[in-house]
């Protein structure tokens, strides 16, 4: 299973992202910073794959998960969506240093993933997904009729 890098096109645009979310109103340094991506444990058996990720802070709710050509594609949910949908209403806040959680991963899945038997479970911070692998085929006798 391989992890897809999304590298920054310029190092110097995200330094000046950092500088100015500094002078915006109502930001505190934790939201500059901003946090990296979760942590993912990746396990091989005999009968599948396990996907171990770390979202302390999160639940079932705030994540994605889907899979699209041949990728594994795991998301937060953004502040903005869930405003959309009427669930939050506005806060004034007098300090907030806990920012936004969004992220996204992509994963490439084997060629042995079957990926029409994924399943999830989210539990104390930790969201594990087992992928099966599709059976391996196995070498078929042929009898040969004498003519």
């Amino acid at each position: 299973m391989r992890y897809l890098v999304n590298r920054p096109s310029n190092l110097f645009g995200d330094f000046d992202k950092v500088l100015n979310n500094l002078f915006e109103d109502n930001k505190s340094i934790g939201q500059t910073v901003g946090r990296s991506n979760p942590s993912v444990d990746i396990s091989e058996s005999k009968d599948g794959y396990t996907l171990e990720v770390e979202l302390p802070g999160l639940s079932e709710k705030d994540v994605d998960l889907k899979i699209e050509d041949n990728k594994l594609l795991i998301s937060s949910i953004t502040k903005e969506n869930k405003e959309k949908e009427g669930k939050e209403e506005e806060t004034h806040y007098l300090l907030k240093e806990r920012g936004n959680y969004t992220f996204a991963r992509s994963f490439i899945l084997p060629k042995d993933a079957n990926t029409e038997a994924v399943n999830a479970s989210f539990s104390n911070g930790v969201l594990k997904i087992n992928i099966e692998k599709i059976p391996e085929k196995q070498p078929r006798l042929i009898k040969i009729k004498a003519a």
